[in-house]
């Protein structure tokens, strides 16, 4: 073995005892959580929630970063290229590691290569459509014979910067030919007043958006995108019971920037699954319209997320939605 490889050898071999050494004292400071919205957002609350008890888990302490906008395309950049020393992760869903693939022709991140899969917080997130209590359609096929009955007359809002409500919208159209118009909002606030005081007959919307006025009698569940019945809400339809074929489930994920040290990754995924298994923790998903089948492994995750890709590269074919 000549002097160059020995070197070589000598380096890689360093370079592990140093990780390993790295592993072994984690966490020594604060570890961050990266979270791609605004303070108060549910995904901002349950990141907190989570931030809370999995800091205590590992011995140390979590915080949560703010860094709201663009599709998550800010608190995801950062991600990617923070260092991989364990002390930096990212609390992530769809939008981030999947739609945004076939929304946007560059991202300075790339989904599939610049994170580790840690585990899987939610792997049911559903979009839900809903009317406004004087649309008489109870279910999912009254609606669209509702809506073709009224051509031209009836309008869904969907939440422009929560892609997965503009993709679940007009996969509604393409396969019922419904014809429902578009309205994009840029303020979920405003859209879920618009729907529940009549303006907007449709909507299309998170569970949690829209929980509160169904509460009140304002709009009623129609039917959830996910492939299957939402477990708080037994008799609302999924979308394929009444479209076969037809479905698109929304999630959530922590990742970490590429390299994080094996031990590292192995010690949030545990503490994250002790997390999920909390009856407190099931019943804060749920009220908020997640569900969990729990946090699965670093490499079932891995999976998991890109299986998804793939899912929403067939779903923006089918839609031919092109990236921008």
């Amino acid at each position: 073995m000549g002097l160059r490889s020995v070197l070589t050898v000598a380096a890689v071999a360093s370079m592990a005892w140093v990780g390993g050494v790295r592993a072994q004292n984690w966490p020594e400071r604060p570890v961050k959580l990266i979270v791609p919205t605004g303070p108060g957002a549910a995904t901002d609350v349950m990141a907190r929630l989570l931030a809370e008890d999995v800091g205590r888990r590992i011995g140390g302490t979590m915080f949560v970063e703010n860094r709201a906008g663009a599709s998550g395309i800010p608190a995801h950049q950062a991600a990617a290229t923070a260092d991989p020393d364990g002390y930096t992760f990212l609390f992530t869903n769809t939008s981030g590691l999947a739609s945004n693939i076939v929304t946007f022709k560059k991202l300075p991140y790339d989904p599939a290569a610049d994170f580790t899969a840690v585990a899987i917080v939610a792997n049911l997130a559903p979009q839900m459509i809903s009317v406004n209590a004087a649309v008489p359609a109870k279910n999912l096929a009254e609606l669209i014979t509702y809506a073709k009955a009224n051509s031209g007359k009836v309008s869904y809002g969907a939440d422009a910067t929560a892609g997965a409500a503009v993709f679940a919208g007009r996969l509604l159209n393409k396969h019922s030919g419904a014809g429902i118009a578009e309205v994009a909002y840029r303020s979920a606030a405003q859209m879920v007043q618009d729907a529940a005081s009549g303006v907007l007959p449709v909507l299309v919307s998170s569970i949690a958006v829209a929980s509160p006025f169904m509460q009140t009698g304002q709009l009623r569940a129609i039917a959830v995108t996910s492939s299957t019945r939402f477990p708080s809400m037994p008799d609302v339809q999924a979308i394929n019971e009444t479209l076969p074929g037809v479905q698109m489930d929304g999630w959530f994920v922590v990742v970490a920037p590429k390299g994080v040290a094996a031990p590292i990754v192995q010690k949030v995924n545990a503490a994250v699954g002790e997390y999920l298994k909390l009856p407190a923790t099931q019943k804060r998903l749920i009220d908020i319209g997640l569900a969990t089948d729990g946090a699965g492994t670093p490499e079932s995750t891995a999976k998991f997320i890109a299986e998804q890709q793939a899912a929403w590269r067939v779903l923006a074919k089918d839609l031919d939605i092109q990236a921008q």
